[in-house]
């Protein structure tokens, strides 16, 4: 049977988990059930139970070394309980309301060897944007651990598909746990001494001030999104060269974060991004990220744009070598050495996290998918963090906030959305004169 072992990038969201941070992966995911009937509680379980039980991540938990000296292992739960991992008991009947409800469980520290993954269903909710029958809403709540978006992009179109999956699946099994501690402490000499090799260059890659006032980061969560209209974002875009949907989304929020912050705004965007084409991959956490400058300096809207534009080619061009140089290190760390502290300055940055999940094709029964919304989760040097994705025609711009001085989050919601108008109508302006010529 196959072993699979935690890298120490998976590892380092375990433990990151604490106190007033929880590092678990986020999505709402609304569902219309258009002319036909929503799965009753019965049908809904029996349906994920079938999937999950068939997709390899969703079956697995994880195993401990003795001592911490050695990475966990994956395993497979045996036998695999899907009424374990799927909440199905909860009525709301406004679209504010789910997201209400949304912040509370986002603030939830759920110990990741207990339970990796749980889904929450909410059922009832008369005004949920683009449905047309019954919504039937699902928030994930998954540990990071067992992988980052572009993992969790892939699982989630497994699960709620009906397209074939495999009948037989590997189990994972771990080694001997105290084995595998005698040879984790044998090997942490060795691990620090590459480590310790490849930290000067990393040093040449260290974050930038995100130039964000001080602030007060709690337990407690704040969340909403807006849903744009992407098909007429790239209609309205096809007269801007190089432009992307991203640059435009980061434009509207590096606006609305000068407007509802104004001084105390950070001045810069941490962008999380993929690997880069070629850059050695292990475990289940691909992802890096690269700094863009939010181009506060101009106040002219295209210019703003332009610049920020520019500013991401810059972060896209230097990130490869960032990123190995980074991985080079992380890849080395020894177990013991992992230890993630919670920061005793909190201050006001922003991380975006985008991924485009295609056309609108996952499916609940026969609900078909509206929206997904996802957020990056907050710590005290990114306690306001925005995700910025899109499926079939809708594109969602969220915001998660662990700070009470972000004030109204429903309020900052609205300035998203001004800023939405804004920008479209400067992109549709350059449309509308290239036309009339």
């Amino acid at each position: 049977m196959p072993a699979k072992q935690l890298t120490s990038v998976d590892f380092e969201l375990i433990p990151a988990n604490m106190e007033t941070r929880s590092t678990d992966v986020l999505t709402i995911f609304l569902f219309d059930s258009g002319d036909s009937t929503p799965l009753d509680k019965k049908e809904l379980l029996e349906f994920l139970g079938a999937r999950a039980s068939r997709i390899p991540q969703l079956r697995w938990t994880v195993t401990t070394v003795p001592g911490g000296f050695g990475f966990p292992y994956w395993i497979d739960s045996a036998p695999f309980d899907i009424t374990k991992h799927v909440e199905d008991n909860v009525e709301i009947s406004s679209w504010k309301g789910v997201f209400e409800y949304f912040a509370d469980i986002a603030a939830r520290i759920v110990d990741p060897y207990e339970c990796l993954w749980r889904l929450h269903v909410v059922r009832g909710v008369r005004d949920a944007p683009g449905v047309q029958g019954e919504a039937t809403v699902v928030i994930l709540k998954g540990s990071h651990a067992l992988g980052d978006g572009h993992v969790y992009n892939a699982i989630v179109h497994d699960l709620f598909s009906s397209k074939h999956l495999p009948d037989f699946i590997p189990e994972l099994t771990a080694p001997n746990p105290w084995w595998s501690s005698v040879k984790g402490l044998l090997g942490t000499p060795r691990r620090y001494v590459r480590a310790f090799r490849a930290l000067p260059e990393t040093r040449k890659y260290d974050a930038p001030d995100s130039g964000g006032g001080a602030v007060t980061f709690t337990g407690k969560r704040w969340a909403a999104a807006i849903m744009l209209d992407l098909v007429a974002i790239r209609e309205a875009k096809k007269m801007w060269p190089g432009v992307t949907v991203t640059a435009i989304a980061q434009t509207i929020i590096s606006l609305s974060l000068e407007e509802h912050f104004g001084d105390k705004s950070p001045r810069s965007m941490q962008v999380m991004s993929g690997a880069p084409v070629g850059a050695e991959v292990r475990g289940q956490n691909h992802m890096g990220c690269y700094h863009v400058d939010l181009a506060m300096d101009k106040q002219d809207i295209a210019e703003r744009l332009a610049a920020i534009t520019t500013n991401n080619n810059h972060g896209k061009a230097e990130y490869p070598d960032a990123y190995r140089a980074v991985r080079a290190l992380q890849y080395e760390l020894p177990a013991i050495a992992v230890k993630p502290e919670l920061s005793s300055d909190p201050k006001l940055g922003t991380v975006a996290s985008s991924v485009n999940r295609g056309p609108a094709v996952m499916t609940l029964g026969d609900s078909r998918i509206v929206s997904t919304t996802s957020f990056p989760y907050v710590s005290p040097r990114s306690p306001f963090n925005h995700g910025i994705y899109s499926v079939g025609d809708v594109l969602a711009i969220s915001v998660l906030s662990g700070t009470p001085d972000s004030g109204d989050i429903d309020i900052y919601a609205a300035v998203l959305e001004k800023n939405a108008a804004r920008v479209l109508a400067c992109l549709e302006e350059r449309s509308t004169k290239a036309t009339a010529r």
